[in-house]
């Protein structure tokens, strides 16, 4: 297959991700990446860059050389001697230059064979353009899912700025069936967002969504995002607990979740914040729409405790360092969080628990150009106290740090995740009014559960390597094709993101 099918393939895929969200908290992130590009549309500014020399350029990448020795047959007096002064290690701001060139600078158009698709399919109007989308997502539980998704881009009325977007979509899949879709996004200004997200299965799912997000709250520094929602999946399996749990055991269920949440960031000095999250969800779960296998016939007694309504309140305090480059697309630094999530019964909550985690992400950007990130993960995470029923606990698995399992696969009271790849930028063109770029990035992911820390053991690790091939639009938009393998079989995974 040529690497434009290729890419127009994965390009097509971007969209998919929103069909399905996990039970956790909905930051920023979660207002689908492919709109944060359409808010580009007709906001493209061409900027003349000059090409950087090595003389005087202090951005440039090539290395200035300098004299190491006099001036031959010249007499010492009075000759001025040149120190040989050691470069110092480069920046972030000077790291990160020539990508910022390669998304500013005027590049003449080229068509290729993707430009002129998505030119015959998009309907230019006095008010913004509407692209009809193809819908593809793929996952291991519940297979292929294919439909359509017109994206519709409303502009103010001074025809300058994208205000509004709109995107229904109609969908199928074997088990869900058809799924109508209507997402709503508002941007009342550059900094903040509102959306709202409504969608009907006919069989299990639903979602009524509406969530709000500004990082600069009452004119400062301050972060925050809230959200209500009515959220019914049938995706998620479970296979019962712990690592020693067997694939022949996957029971289907449907996960049921209304309340609210908002979470605040603080900041306290120069990449140092204080996170504060507050959540309330009423949660409970039903048979799922997979006829073979559900977990009220093969886990009766896990069913009876998981299928009770229960009240979960919790409050999240953590500390987090971050000076990536990016929220969504890092190639450089580093982020780190320390946290502790508690319910406690006095406070209205069904369960008394604790949950302690500790998570690290760093992007070494190799020869300091951008062309070669090694992205690397680590997250250890354990629940103490009451006894949970099995959806509230640590997961692992295809959207958990495990790309060769589906989702849920392995729970328990604890779970250890490494992971690392290499992403290689492989080409930087224009697409449409955007900057794209297609990436590989060979990966390892590695990760166990277990009932308590003491238990965690080498010999349980699960590994399951991989490849991934992406495409990634600046700003903020990143499709995803994973090929993962392994002792749990083989995995294709389609998404809108990074994994991490």
């Amino acid at each position: 297959m040529s690497k434009k099918i290729l890419i127009f393939f994965f390009l097509f895929a971007l969209c998919s991700s929103n069909l399905y969200c996990q039970p956790r908290s909905f930051s920023a992130e979660i207002a689908d990446k492919v709109v944060r590009q359409l808010r580009s549309f007709g906001l493209w500014t061409e900027v003349n860059v000059s090409t950087p020399t090595s003389t005087g350029d202090s951005n440039s990448l090539k290395k200035q050389s300098l004299p190491a020795t006099l001036p031959k047959k010249k007499s010492l007096k009075n000759v001025k001697v040149k120190e040989e002064v050691k470069q110092a290690p480069k920046t972030k701001a000077e790291i990160l230059k020539p990508i910022e060139i390669a998304e500013t600078a005027v590049i003449a158009p080229r068509e290729n064979t993707l430009a002129r698709a998505l030119g015959a399919i998009t309907i230019n109007t006095a008010r913004g353009p509407i692209i009809p989308f193809p819908v593809v997502d793929s996952n291991k539980d519940m297979g292929a899912s294919f439909g359509i998704m017109p994206i519709m881009a409303v502009r103010s009325k001074d025809n300058k700025n994208i205000k509004a977007v709109l995107a229904p979509s109609a969908t199928y899949n074997e088990y869900l069936k058809t799924t109508l879709t209507y997402r709503h996004y508002i941007f009342p200004d550059e900094k903040r967002l509102f959306l709202l997200r409504a969608s009907y299965s006919q069989k299990v799912e639903k979602e009524f969504i509406i969530y709000y997000y500004t990082p600069q709250a009452w004119g400062s520094d301050i972060r925050v995002s809230a959200e209500a929602k009515n959220w019914v999946t049938g995706k998620p399996s479970f296979y019962g607990p712990g690592i020693e749990s067997s694939q022949k055991d996957k029971a289907n269920y449907a996960l049921n979740m209304t309340g609210e949440e908002f979470t605040v960031d603080l900041p306290l000095i120069k990449n140092l914040f204080f996170n504060f999250n507050h959540a309330y969800y009423l949660k409970r779960i039903a048979d799922g729409p997979q006829e073979n296998g559900q977990v009220s016939g093969l886990f009766p007694d896990f069913f009876n405790q998981a299928s009770k309504e229960k009240q979960f309140l919790t409050h999240r305090f953590a500390l987090v360092y971050d000076d990536t480059d990016h929220p969504f697309l890092p190639k450089i630094g580093t982020y780190a969080s320390a946290s502790v999530s508690y319910s406690d019964r006095r406070l209205v909550s069904d369960y008394n628990y604790r949950t302690y985690t500790l998570q690290l992400k760093h992007y070494y950007n190799y020869k300091e150009e951008g062309n070669y990130v090694t992205a690397i993960h680590y997250l250890f995470q354990f629940t103490r106290g009451d006894d949970l029923p099995f959806y509230a606990l640590p997961q692992l698995g295809e959207s958990t740090g495990l790309r060769m399992a589906g989702d849920g696969r392995f729970v328990d009271r604890g779970k250890f995740v490494f992971n690392i790849e290499e992403r290689m930028t492989l080409s930087r063109s224009p697409f449409m009014k955007f900057i794209s770029e297609s990436e590989i990035a060979p990966f390892l992911d590695v990760g166990t559960v277990f009932p308590r820390p003491s238990a965690l053991r080498a010999r349980n690790l699960k590994y399951s390597p991989g490849i991934s091939a992406r495409i990634v639009i600046r700003p903020q938009v990143v499709g995803t094709l994973d090929f993962a393998f392994g002792s749990e079989g083989t995995n294709a995974i389609i998404k809108v993101g990074y994994p991490f």
